[in-house]
C-alpha cells in the first residue's frame, strides 16, 4: 500500500493529494457542486509531486476545530446544517452522504458547521449519514447526555428533512458494522459506559 500523501496548508487554503484518480473524482464532485456549508472550491488538476503522478483539490482552509472539542456546540445547529447539505443534494430520496462523518471530518468555525474529506462520500439514504454520526455520540455521552444532544438533533433535522422508519433500521443495522469495523481497524476503544444503552434507544427513536 502507498504511504499517504501530505495534507498541504497553507494560510488561506488546504491542497490535499490523491493518487487514487476515482477518490480524486469523488471528492471532487462534492466541491463543483458548491452545497451548503462545504469549502470553496479554488483549484484542481493532475500533477507531477516528487515523481509521482497524482491530481490534487486546493480548497479554502477552515479555521475551526473538531465540534466535539469545542466547549459547546449546539446539535440543532449542526442538524441544521447536515439537513441543509443532504436537501441541496436529494434527488429520488436519496443524497449525498459524507459517510465518513467522524467528529474530525466537522469542523466548527465561529458559530458555522463545515464538512471536509469526501473521499468516501456517496449518494444514499440520508438515514445513513445520520445514523453513522449518531453513533459517535453513542460512544462519547453517558445515556442521559446522549439521548438529550440526540434527541435535539434528530427533532431539529426531522423538521427539515423528516427521516424514513422504514429505513432507518435497516440504515442503522448497516452503520454499525461499518462504525465498529472502523473502530475495531484503528484501534479506538469506547469513551462511554452506556454504548449498548444508546444504541437500544436509537433503533427505537425513529418509527
Amino acid at each position: 500500500m502507498p504511504s499517504p500523501l501530505p495534507l498541504l496548508i497553507y494560510p488561506s487554503v488546504v491542497t490535499k493529494l490523491f493518487q487514487d484518480k476515482s477518490t480524486f473524482e469523488r471528492e471532487l464532485l462534492v466541491y463543483q457542486a458548491a452545497l451548503p456549508h462545504i469549502p470553496k472550491l479554488v483549484a484542481f488538476n493532475q500533477a507531477d509531486y516528487q515523481g509521482l503522478n497524482i491530481w490534487y483539490i486546493t480548497a479554502q482552509r477552515i479555521k475551526g476545530r473538531s465540534y466535539l472539542d469545542a466547549e459547546f456546540f449546539s446539535p440543532a445547529d449542526l442538524a441544521k446544517a447536515i439537513a441543509e447539505f443532504h436537501i441541496a443534494s436529494t434527488q429520488a430520496e436519496k443524497c449525498l452522504c459524507h459517510i465518513d462523518n467522524q467528529p474530525q471530518n466537522i469542523l466548527l468555525s465561529g458559530s458555522e458547521y463545515f464538512f471536509i474529506d469526501f473521499s468516501d462520500s456517496k449518494v444514499d439514504y440520508p438515514e445513513t449519514d445520520v445514523s453513522h454520526l449518531l453513533l459517535f455520540w453513542a460512544e462519547e455521552y453517558n445515556y442521559i447526555n446522549f439521548i438529550a444532544k440526540a434527541g435535539e438533533f434528530l427533532n431539529t433535522y426531522q423538521n427539515l428533512n423528516p427521516l424514513s422508519g422504514n429505513r432507518w433500521q435497516s440504515c442503522l443495522k448497516n452503520s454499525i458494522i461499518r462504525f465498529d469495523h472502523r473502530r475495531k481497524h484503528h484501534n479506538k476503544r469506547s469513551h462511554a459506559i452506556d454504548t449498548r444503552e444508546n444504541r437500544e434507544w436509537l433503533q427505537e427513536v425513529i418509527q
